[in-house]
């Protein structure tokens, strides 16, 4: 692909949310990510792209499963947004990067569904799979991680916490 001036062009793919009151002048900041940016800094990137592609607005929120074990694209996109990084326990690593794990394993009733997926780098998608670490999701975003010995985390979108020994 080439941009206007016969150059190499580069892809970059951003998500900046704006409202209606950013449209209309009204409220000069947008979000990309977790940032605050301004409006003008969105006209800017958007003056020197040579291909803008908009997409839908994609619902947090929203639970439309569907019927294969394949996951789709808007389904990936909105747990990367949800969950930002890889959820085992301390692990940093930008969702983007990782594999997407159904929680609940599809061939035993699990759902294709943000609800049941979650963002985990193949080192830790690994060890849940092959090794005796498990979690479970709580609600949305949030999970509770059991090592091999029994000791237990919390993993949200502040970190990770320590929690007791269920007994």
């Amino acid at each position: 692909m080439l941009d206007l001036d016969g150059a190499p062009a580069r892809k970059a793919t951003i998500n900046v949310h704006i409202t209606d009151t950013t449209l209309s002048g009204d409220n000069p900041v947008a979000r990309w990510n977790d940032r605050p940016i301004s409006t003008e800094q969105v006209r800017a990137w958007l003056g020197t792209a040579s291909t803008v592609v908009v997409r839908p607005v994609i619902d947090l929120a929203e639970h439309i499963p569907v019927t294969s074990y394949e996951i789709p694209d808007r389904h990936r996109i909105s747990v990367e947004l949800r969950d930002h990084t890889c959820r085992f326990p301390h692990c940093g690593r930008k969702a983007r990067s990782c594999d997407v794990d159904h929680a609940r394993p599809n061939g035993k009733g699990g759902p294709t569904c943000p609800c049941n997926l979650v963002p985990l780098c193949r080192r830790h998608h690994r060890a849940k799979t092959h090794s005796h670490w498990r979690y479970e999701v709580t609600k949305p975003g949030t999970y509770q991680w059991t090592s091999p010995n029994g000791f237990q985390w919390q993993v949200d979108h502040r970190g990770t916490h320590p929690h007791p020994l269920r007994t």
